[in-house]
């Protein structure tokens, strides 16, 4: 193989190539020979037919027709591994070939390369990801536990009627803010637990002491964190009246009681109080993580810049995420046109066709940007984190760390590549994090 022409074009290269002539010499006579033994003809058995005598029935253009796939494939590898084919910026398999001459001497290839596009990055590291540290309150593991036992707990009206710490009290009640009423400000027959911290800051403790049939009106202010902000900050007014108040008689959390719910590795109240709070720990930190990871990539798909398009990426890409939508659609059991429209909130099939294109290069653009960011932070998998992962698969599967590795053995690459991405995501909420 020899380089006739490097042709370096905006958003393609071409690399002309001259196939050996005694390669393609032998390649012909390797191809006759094979098409030899597919003649038929009447006196002979298939595949007997004298050679001299098949040969004659096979013209040239067969010949060069059936060697030439062999001498694409096999020139195409020779290129990639030619010391002058250095042009990191091409997509190997964004290619197309033509060929220039295809004779029974001669044989000139183009190979035409679609070019990396050149990614311009935003300042990845001024993004509002608003990640807050994960903190579970006493209040949310007392809420967890109490439905835990939920059916074993009994309500006992009390004999004093005086509201204390602890008891189950039904009351109603009429919130205000400047004067007006709010949505969920009001309430008939409302059942709170005193101490379980459910309501705003300083409202239960505001309801000790009280009696059964009394109104009270309380004054709390509302968190500046709220969450619902129209009212985070307010001070805010509480028209009450205690309609019933009852003693609330858990059961013994005990190494007995635990042990009808049935949960492994819990014989105490603490060890149950600990699983709780970790479980809870854990899930708001996913949630947590899942908002400054789309917080980020909604950052990096509106502000990096894409020089161009590469049609094969755009196609591959577009390709994936239609066989994603036919197969979600198949598994929920429904007609594709009605998935799009009922699930994926599209008007019909022909706008949800007109849209992916621009989905697929924004999923792209993500992808590329996280790939050159990686690069400029010196991300990499070390083995220790690869195995980490591995052990992790096989927990979640129940599997040994042997036939997890049987299951992956022809995709390692994809497991780095999950890997890299959670830590880049990681890097750019700890830059990003204040």
């Amino acid at each position: 193989m020899k380089i006739l022409k490097h042709s370096p074009q905006k958003t393609t290269i071409k690399y002309t190539i001259s196939v050996d002539k005694d390669y393609w010499k032998e390649l012909q006579e390797k191809k006759l020979k094979q098409l030899a033994k597919t003649v038929k003809l009447a006196g002979f058995r298939a595949g007997r037919v004298p050679f001299s005598v098949a040969k004659q029935r096979i013209g040239e253009g067969d010949i060069i027709n059936a060697a030439l796939r062999e001498a694409i494939d096999h020139n195409y590898r020779l290129l990639l591994q030619d010391p002058s084919f250095k042009d990191n910026e091409l997509l190997e398999d964004a290619l197309s070939v033509d060929l220039q001459k295809a004779e029974k001497d001669v044989l000139e290839i183009d190979y035409v390369f679609e070019k990396y596009p050149k990614i311009t990055l935003p300042d990845y590291k001024k993004i509002d990801v608003n990640f807050k540290k994960t903190q579970v309150e006493e209040n949310e593991v007392n809420g967890e536990i109490n439905r835990l036992i939920k059916k074993d707990i009994m309500l006992v009206p009390k004999e004093s009627s005086i509201v204390e710490f602890g008891d189950m009290v039904n009351f109603d009640f009429d919130g205000s803010v400047d004067g007006k009423s709010f949505s969920g400000g009001e309430a008939k027959g409302y059942e709170l637990e005193i101490g379980s911290h459910q309501f705003i800051p300083g409202f239960e403790e505001q309801m000790i002491g009280l009696k059964k049939n009394t109104s009270k009106t309380i004054e709390v202010k509302f968190p500046k964190d709220y969450h619902a902000t129209e009212m985070a900050g307010k001070d805010a007014s509480f028209k009450i009246k205690i309609n019933d108040i009852k003693t609330i008689n858990k059961p013994t959390i005990d190494e007995k009681y635990l042990s009808n719910l049935n949960i492994p590795n819990v014989k105490t109240e603490e060890e149950l109080r600990t699983l709780i709070s970790d479980n809870i720990r854990n899930y708001k930190g996913h949630q947590s993580k899942q908002e400054a990871t789309k917080a980020i990539s909604d950052f990096i798909a509106e502000n990096t810049a894409i020089s161009y398009w590469p049609e094969s990426l755009v196609n591959s890409e577009v390709k994936r995420i239609n066989e994603d939508t036919e197969k979600n659609a198949k598994q929920a059991g429904v007609l594709l046109d009605d998935y799009i429209v009922s699930t994926l909130g599209y008007k019909n099939h022909e706008v949800y066709e007109k849209q992916v294109t621009e989905i697929a290069k924004r999923n792209l653009t993500i992808v590329m940007a996280l790939e050159k960011i990686i690069e400029e932070l010196k991300l990499e998998v070390t083995q220790s984190e690869l195995q980490s992962h591995l052990n992790k698969m096989g927990k979640m599967y129940n599997l040994k760390d042997a036939e997890i590795k049987q299951r992956i053995k022809d995709n390692y690459e994809g497991v780095k590549t999950f890997i890299l991405q959670e830590k880049v995501f990681d890097e750019l909420i700890k830059l990003n994090t204040k």
